[in-house]
């Protein structure tokens, strides 16, 4: 009964929050759905109101479209929830700009592929990720707005973790190894844990409150869930990212030594099959997974040599592996480069690797973008960067040995990344004491590169505080 209370409460506010206060609302709940998938987490509780296949999450969608469509043509709008007061909207970057090219490519190759009606259907499934990261752009406009929807999002996925473990240690049934999770198998789903670890952790190091921890209990979670996948391309992929946390984090030393205890923790926690099926990765030439996409990345490859334009189409290259030499009947790719570069070409493969390439840049130069800031909105941008960079750097690793072309996850973090980027810089007033007029008050007004502009931090920052505190920062209303 809860969780009925729960979807309709969300799903009310989705909908009448994008209607009475902008579509942000409505983008924070339905990648809320997105991550957790309620259909299937809950499934054994919606079928009792035969309630286990409404669509929540459409309802929520097309909602926050047409309020996000009447907004941008100027017959609706909502001030409180635009840009920061005194601020420019955000521009668009160059990860906008390929997320659209790949998708009019994505397009084009439906219309072109050899079997249309099985590349539609994948078709409908990929449209609906390209309009949703759409209307995000236009929705989602300050740096508390990405902060919330990283929570969310975050939050969701460890809830969603928390499930996987709980139904193991109350049943011993590994679903998520056997069933995967809502529509992912299980390799999509523990990529979906792996990519969330990096973030838990950041989250942690930039929160002061003491739901802080609540990240870092989640890393627990997420990292058994990977293993509890079976999943080694999400085991590989967290092993060989994990120097990128110390690169990007503020306290290196200790987290040095809770990544080490980490290891240690995940192997003595292991069981015997999860320890062989991990180091079965460097005993590739007995392995027949291994094999397997050995061949079929060879057989992907001579696809985009005969269609390198817009390749077999959409999915369509499942339809004919078989024909040249792999195992079984609708044998996938298992790269999401080569699958994309099967299906749509080599043009499309292109475009896909430059969106991702430019969402990594992007995070990049959110981050120098603050450099030397100490104030909370630096400390937030710092921490969504290093997320998003780490996060992004687990699911390129991952898509190398995987094909995942539904997968939401990494085009919310590389909506975010654009978003981050595409914030401007702004002007502040600089109110302060001078002890050379006598005590008085005298103001000026500065530019301060970093984005959107200095402000009075509203949590303790992680770098180091600033020692005046009649120092005060006020934004500029325009």
């Amino acid at each position: 009964m809860k969780q009925l209370f729960f979807l309709v409460i969300a799903t009310g506010l989705g909908i009448g929050g994008s209607v009475l206060t902008g579509p942000y609302i409505g983008v924070l709940v339905y990648y809320l759905y997105a991550v957790l998938r309620p259909q299937f987490i809950w499934e054994w509780s919606l079928m009792n109101y035969d309630l286990h296949t409404f669509p929540w999450s459409f309802y929520v969608a097309i909602t926050a479209m047409l309020v996000t469509a009447l907004t941008a043509i100027g017959v609706l709008g909502y001030p409180a929830s635009g840009p920061e007061p005194g601020y420019p909207p955000p521009r668009r970057v160059a990860t906008h700009y390929f997320l659209w090219a790949f998708a009019v490519w994505v397009s084009l190759s439906t219309l072109m592929a050899r079997h249309p009606q099985v590349a539609f259907l994948y078709y409908v499934e990929l449209i609906k990720l390209f309009l949703m990261f759409t209307v995000a752009v236009f929705a989602v406009q300050r740096i508390g707005q990405l902060w919330w929807l990283l929570v969310t999002v975050t939050v969701a996925d460890i809830y969603v973790a928390y499930e996987v473990n709980f139904h193991y240690f109350s049943t011993g049934y590994m679903f998520l190894a056997k069933q995967g999770f809502g529509g992912l198998d299980n390799n999509g789903a523990a990529l979906m844990f792996a990519m969330m670890i990096p973030t838990c952790y950041f989250l942690w190091e930039a929160t002061q409150s003491r739901f802080r921890w609540v990240y870092l209990g989640g890393v627990a979670f997420l990292g058994h869930a990977v293993l509890l996948s079976f999943s080694r391309g999400a085991m590989l992929s967290l092993v060989v990212t994990a120097p990128l946390l110390l690169l990007y984090s503020q306290r290196r030393k200790q987290l040095f030594a809770v990544l080490c205890l980490a290891g240690v923790c995940a192997v003595a926690t292991a069981g015997p099959e999860v320890q062989n099926r991990f180091f079965s990765i460097t005993q590739h030439d007995a392995d027949e997974s291994a094999q397997s996409r050995l061949t079929t990345w060879k057989i992907a490859i001579t696809m985009a040599a005969e269609e390198p334009l817009f390749g077999f189409g959409v999915r369509n290259s499942n339809l004919y592996t078989k024909a040249y030499g792999a195992d079984i009947e609708g044998r996938s790719i298992h790269s999401q480069y080569l699958q994309i570069a099967a299906d749509c070409g080599v043009v499309g493969s292109g475009l896909f690797i430059g969106l991702l390439a430019s969402a990594l840049i992007s995070a990049w130069r959110a981050r120098q973008a603050v450099r030397g800031r100490t104030d909370s909105d630096a400390v937030r941008v710092r921490a969504m960067a290093a997320s998003v960079s780490c996060g992004l750097a687990v699911y390129a690793l991952g898509a190398s040995f995987l094909s995942l072309d539904t997968f939401e996850m990494p085009y919310i973090l590389m909506m975010l990344a654009g978003q981050l980027q595409g914030l401007r810089p702004g002007e502040a007033t600089v109110t302060r004491s001078s002890a050379d007029s006598g005590g008085g008050i005298s103001e000026a007004k500065v530019r301060r590169s970093g984005w959107p502009g200095p402000r009075e931090p509203l949590s303790t920052p992680v770098g180091k505080r600033r020692k005046s505190p009649e120092i005060r920062f006020h934004k500029i209303h325009s």
